[in-house]
Formats: structure tokens, sequence, C-alpha cells
């Protein structure tokens, strides 16, 4: 027999976990309210064009940034040869004014030749006057005109001293004066030329300095212009793909919500279904054990598809059938728990083990495996070991399927051998058995021959 008292708990716990999901559903669907019109969904090409649009106008920026930086180089390169003619030019002006300063000075030394050259013609004048008019050592002059024999008077000491100290003197001083005064004339003349056609080239070259400085400062600000203008296109088109990359993140945010509120509604559908089917078989096993108390004890507890007559059960070993019901009762108390890979232990279910691409998530799900439930269903009897293999010899009674009792364990192997064993159930008779099948389901009663194929056979504990 069961425990009346321990099925309500189970079905108390399914309950309140079912109304705490459809509260939390309910409050999810309030909080999004109405339904409204999808968010935009920009498609993958117009992502793709966006992006390349970006990518392009990016290019080209970077591109006139180059051409921009190598256009104010080339204008410091220019200014710098602008101020440096401006410097040869300021030098050559320097020249010109001081070539001026020495023509000036040369003119200043022609106008003093000019006057020695007057001065010494003066005094020679004068001197010859003097002899012409006084006669003796100053008459020289005369007395060659009226000598008898000019060649005497030349011979005169007068005459020598006069022509060395008077006339040859201020001859040489004519002469001087007039060369001195002709090559200051022509140095002047030829350096103030020089100074002025330095001037006039360093200015020149200076005005075309600053002419290709300009023209290269008017390209560069074009450059810029067409940059900044490029910019503001590349700024666009930047928030044209942040825009779109923006909007299909908030629809895939969106669309996750949606699948995340449709997979609640089928997880909550799915826990209603394990719930009604949890009923249904409390329900039936109710049934059953009212039939069982209604109908004639012959000593078996079980039925098989086949009639036949039932074997003794051998003496010894501390089984009993309540001990079996019992065994029953408390497995009948998790139905619908999740099937979790290695779950269970003799406390109860807990987390199983992510293996496989069967049970991939079964590391974060609480619940029994095949052989966890049974070892749970036996804990307060005997320890029961987590390994289907091992337990099919926890009893020395091997019972045939017609000699089945409640909490008789049953057994599947693959390849009919006891190393084959992989699935084990617990029977409650009428050839009905309770089971953890695999991952993704529960557990659940299912009949006996639906469980799987490759039935070994059965144990029961405690003999």
């Amino acid at each position: 027999m069961s425990n009346p008292a321990a099925r309500p708990v189970r079905a108390r716990r399914i309950a309140t976990a079912l109304v705490c999901a459809g509260a939390v559903l309910a409050g999810l669907f309030a909080a999004v309210g109405p339904a409204i019109a999808d968010p935009p969904n920009p498609s993958d090409q117009a992502l793709q064009q966006a992006a390349n649009n970006k990518d392009a106008l990016a290019a080209l920026v970077g591109q006139l940034t180059a051409q921009v930086a190598s256009a104010q180089a080339q204008v410091v390169a220019l200014n710098g040869q602008a101020e440096l003619a401006e410097q040869k030019y300021a030098y050559a002006l320097q020249q010109y004014q001081q070539a001026q300063e020495k023509a000036t000075a040369a003119r200043a030394a022609v106008g003093d030749a000019q006057h020695e050259v007057a001065a010494a013609q003066t005094r020679y004048v004068m001197y010859a006057q003097s002899v012409y008019m006084h006669g003796g050592v100053a008459g020289t002059a005369g007395n060659l005109l009226t000598a008898s024999d000019p060649n005497a008077l030349l011979e005169q000491s007068a005459l020598q001293r006069y022509e060395s100290a008077h006339q040859l003197s201020a001859i040489g001083q004519l002469q001087r004066a007039t060369v001195t005064k002709s090559n200051a004339d022509a140095a002047a003349r030829k350096a103030e030329q020089d100074a002025a056609k330095a001037k006039d080239a360093a200015q020149q070259a200076q005005q075309q300095a600053e002419a290709a400085a300009q023209q290269a400062q008017q390209q560069a600000q074009q450059l810029q212009t067409s940059l900044a203008s490029k910019q503001t296109v590349l700024n666009q088109a930047k928030d044209r793909l942040a825009t779109l990359t923006n909007q299909r993140a908030a629809y895939d945010k969106w669309k996750a919500h949606q699948e995340w509120l449709a997979e609640q509604a089928r997880l909550k559908a799915e826990r209603e279904r394990k719930a009604r089917e949890a009923a249904a078989a409390r329900a039936r096993l109710r049934a059953q054990q009212q039939a069982q108390q209604q109908a004639p004890n012959h000593g078996g507890g079980g039925t098989s598809p086949s009639s036949g007559s039932h074997a003794p059960i051998p003496t010894g070993g501390s089984w009993t059938a309540a001990k079996g019901r019992a065994a029953v009762a408390r497995a009948m108390n998790w139905l619908g728990e999740d099937y979790a890979w290695a779950g269970g232990n003799s406390r109860g279910p807990t987390y199983g083990v992510c293996a496989g691409d069967g049970a991939w998530n079964d590391c974060h799900v609480v619940g029994f495996d095949c052989s966890g439930l049974a070892l749970y269903a036996w804990a307060p009897y005997t320890s029961l070991a987590h390994y289907t293999v091992t337990q099919y010899n926890q009893g020395s009674y091997h019972p045939s399927v017609n000699n089945l009792m409640p909490g008789d364990l049953v057994f599947w192997s693959y390849n009919g051998s006891l190393g084959g064993v992989h699935h084990v159930a617990i029977y409650i008779g009428n050839n009905q058995v309770i089971q953890a099948p695999q991952s993704g389901d529960i557990v659940r009663v299912t009949n006996l021959w639906d469980v799987s194929s490759g039935y070994f056979g059965a144990t029961r504990p405690l003999t």
C-alpha cells in the first residue's frame, strides 16, 4: 500500500510550481502589453552596403588626409623658401644701398678731383703769367723768346729748379687729378649698376617665392575644404551604419524575447501535460490498489500476459510485500520529476551530469535517472549502488514476469547478458512500472512491455 499522506505532498509541489510559473508568465505577457508592429530589421544587403559605403568613404578620407598633409608640408617648405628669398632681397637691398653710398662717396671724390685739377690749372697759369711779367728767374719764358742761344738759357739752374719744382709738379697733379676723376666716376657708375641688378633679381625671386607659397596655400585650403566635406559624408555614413546595426541588434533582442516567451509558453504547456500525466498515473495506481485490495489474495501481487503457476517465494532475507509497496509509494511521490542523467541519491533528486549529445544539458537539471530512482525507492531498507548491473544482484531471488510483485526491480539488456544491462524500472503491478526513461523526459508510469526491447529479468531486493 502506498502512503496516502505522501501523494498530496508531491501534488501540492507540482500545483505550486504551476501557479508560480503561471504568475510569472502572466506578468511577462502583461509587461509586453498589446501586440505591436515588429521593429525594423535591416536586411543583410543593406547592412553590407552601408558598411561598404562607410569603408569606401573612409578610404577616400584617408587619401585626402594624406594629400592635405602633403600639401601642408609643401606650404611649409614654400613659406620657408619665400622667407629665404625675402632675406636675400633684404641683403641685396642692403648691398644696393651700400653701393649707392659708395657711389655718392665716389662722386664726392670726383668733385674733389675736379677741384684739384682746376687748382692745378690755376697755379700753372699764374706761374706762367708771373714769369712772363717779371723776367729773371721768373722771366725765363721771356728769355727763351729773346735769347740768341736758347739752349744756354735752358741749362740754367733756375729753369731746372722751376721745371722740377713747379712745372712738372703742376702737370703731374693735373694728370693725376684727371685720372682719379675718371676712375672714380666709372667705379661709382658700375657699383650702382651692379647693386641695382642684384636688387631687382632678389626682388623678383622674392615675389615668385611668395606667389608659389600663396598658390600652395590655396591648394591646401581647397584640399582641406574637400576633406571637411568628405568627412561630413563619412560621418553620415557611419551614423547610417550605426543606425542599421542598432536596429538589427534591437530586432535580434526583440526576436530572442519573442522566442523566450514562446519557450515559456511551451514549458508551461509541458508542465501542465506532465502534471496531467502524473495525476492520471496516481489515479490509475489508486484504482489498481483498490482493485488489489478488493480482489482475493492468491499470494501474488502481479499478473503477466500469460497465465501460469506462481513460484514459491524463497525463505530468508528481510523482504516483505509491505516493504515492496512502500518502495513503490516512495518512487510514486516523484511522478513528473525531470530525468537527469546520473541524477538522484538516497535523499532524493539531484543535479545530473552533462554528457554527450543526449544529455548535454543535464548538469543543469534536477531529477533522477533510472538507477537513481531505484536506489531512492529502496533507500529506507537497503543501500543500492547507482549502477544497473550491480542492482540486479541486490536480491537472491529473480522472479519471472508472472511472479512479479510491487517493488521488484526489472531490467533490460542490450545484448542479453548481465554486463549489457542498461535500464531498470520499479514494478507496481498489473504489468505497470514506474521509471525515469531518458533525458528530456519525466518520471512516469508505463506498461512493462513499452519500456524497451531486450527484457533481461527481475530482482527482488532484500531476498
